[in-house]
């Protein structure tokens, strides 16, 4: 039966922490402190909230938008008022008015991925299933203004060795498989962890807890 032999599980499970070393990092945080952002610094121009909203929507998005039909047909895990309650890519704060609620998304969206590792092996989230997105050079993120193509080229390829490519026959073209997605998501989750410890030391405040030094941090930098 899929899912009992090469389990995908197997391959990921620091799923199952994410959530909770948010909750440790942000745990009695000021209000004035999770909502500051440093326009200064290249990875300050998100607060320490909107870090936590992002992570917290990113599983959402993945599963249930890009790969929703793929995955799950017409038949959504989730509710599908869901859908309303992120906007671009964060959670809306009308829905996660405190940094408690936005963790108890992450720790929903989170145990999604989970949920869906369950149903894969090794060898399926491998197989010919895959997403496409179209990145034309000079696309840029609303909100933010980042360079989507130039961030797929020097971060997503360097630090993925598997599971994205580019179309050989159309070079805006980037293809990823389910491998990529939940090393993705859990490569965000670590990156994102990483920009709240530089907020807090910033804050002269300490860092409290061990992010694996791996995938996205190894290539990303923070000055």
């Amino acid at each position: 039966m899929q899912g009992r032999e090469n389990p995908a599980r197997a391959l990921f499970p620091e799923i199952r922490q994410v959530a909770d070393l948010y909750e440790v990092e942000t745990e009695g945080l000021s209000e004035a402190v999770l909502r500051r952002t440093r326009e200064e610094k290249s990875w300050g121009a998100w607060s320490i909230r909107d870090q936590v909203s992002h992570v917290a929507s990113l599983p959402y998005r993945w599963l249930l938008v890009r790969w929703g039909t793929t995955l799950f047909g017409d038949g959504l895990p989730r509710d599908e008022a869901l859908l309303t309650r992120f906007d671009g890519r964060m959670m809306k704060e009308a829905y996660c008015p405190q940094i408690q609620d936005l963790i108890g998304v992450m720790r929903d969206s989170f145990g999604l991925v989970w949920e869906v590792l369950g149903a894969e092996t090794s060898e399926s989230i491998r197989d010919g299933r895959n997403i496409t997105e179209r990145v034309p050079r000079g696309m840029k993120r609303p909100g933010t203004g980042e360079d989507v193509r130039r961030w797929r080229e020097n971060v997503t390829l360097k630090a993925h060795r598997t599971g994205v490519w580019i179309d050989p026959e159309d070079t805006e073209l980037f293809h990823f498989n389910l491998e990529y997605t939940f090393r993705h998501i859990l490569w965000e989750a670590y990156a994102h962890l990483n920009t709240i410890q530089m907020h807090k030391k910033e804050e002269g405040l300490e860092p409290l807890v061990r992010i694996p030094q791996e995938g996205y941090i190894g290539v990303l930098e923070w000055e």
